[in-house]
């Protein structure tokens, strides 16, 4: 995309959403530091890697990547906007004449349809190959890393936090903050098990059509809890004419 900055006079309506120069020279930054980062992983291992030589391999200052990343897992993550993030800002801004469980069951299997896009590939590399070779890399690096795994627990504790107190607001009538937090974890155990299913269908070559459907019919059964609640969920159907 062109930087719109020349020629006086005259309105300039991509001005606000062309990215500057500035704004461009930084994600090109963020994107080196985040690849170089995920590449010492891949070879060293997470934990035996430092931000100092993060830093000197990817030729910025130790401040930079501390600028771009301010927590070490955030070097990871920035291959994409963790899904729960994006789900709890949606929650967020719903309309209180929304119902909950009906926006879940609808959004959530479009929102696992593609998996979040990561930064464009090198030159010369299949993006869809580079996207798929990284992010089983992120996975690969994620399990072998006991200090990695503690990380990202403590950043899920804090997204249960995080929807929690905005499940509180939404209806605080019924809900205490016991309900809410148990409300949250269900609703983002959820989550999880719906990344961990899109990302075996994609790695079966399932198209997105497939992964909505799929997640729709089989994920989507333990959004009705929400709505139906655990004793309605649990006991069987009734055969017709039977009292």
């Amino acid at each position: 995309m062109e930087d719109n900055a020349g020629g006086a006079g005259g309105a300039r309506p991509q001005e606000a959403s062309a990215p500057s120069r500035h704004e461009r020279r930084r994600r090109e930054t963020r994107d080196r530091i985040a690849r170089t980062a995920l590449a010492l992983f891949a070879g060293r291992g997470y934990d035996a890697v430092t931000i100092a030589e993060i830093a000197q391999a990817a030729d910025v200052a130790k401040q930079t990547v501390v600028n771009h990343f301010p927590a070490k897992e955030d070097l990871l993550l920035a291959w994409h906007r963790p899904v729960e993030a994006d789900l709890i800002d949606m929650i967020d801004q719903l309309p209180l004449s929304t119902p909950l469980p009906e926006f879940l069951k609808q959004e959530l299997p479009r929102m696992f349809a593609h998996l979040p896009p990561l930064p464009e590939a090198p030159d010369g590399e299949d993006p869809r190959s580079a996207a798929d070779d990284r992010l089983a890399g992120v996975f690969a690096i994620i399990q072998n890393s006991p200090t990695l795994q503690d990380a990202l627990r403590l950043r899920g504790a804090r997204y249960q936090e995080d929807l929690a107190a905005i499940l509180s607001d939404r209806v605080p009538a019924h809900l205490g903050p016991v309900a809410a937090r148990a409300i949250a974890a269900y609703i983002l155990t959820t989550v999880g098990a719906m990344i961990e299913e899109a990302t075996r269908l994609r790695g079966a070559g399932a198209s997105p059509e497939r992964i909505t459907a799929t997640l729709t019919d089989t994920v989507g059964r333990a959004l009705d809890i929400l709505h139906t609640g655990l004793g309605d969920a649990a006991r069987p159907e009734r055969p017709s004419g039977n009292p």
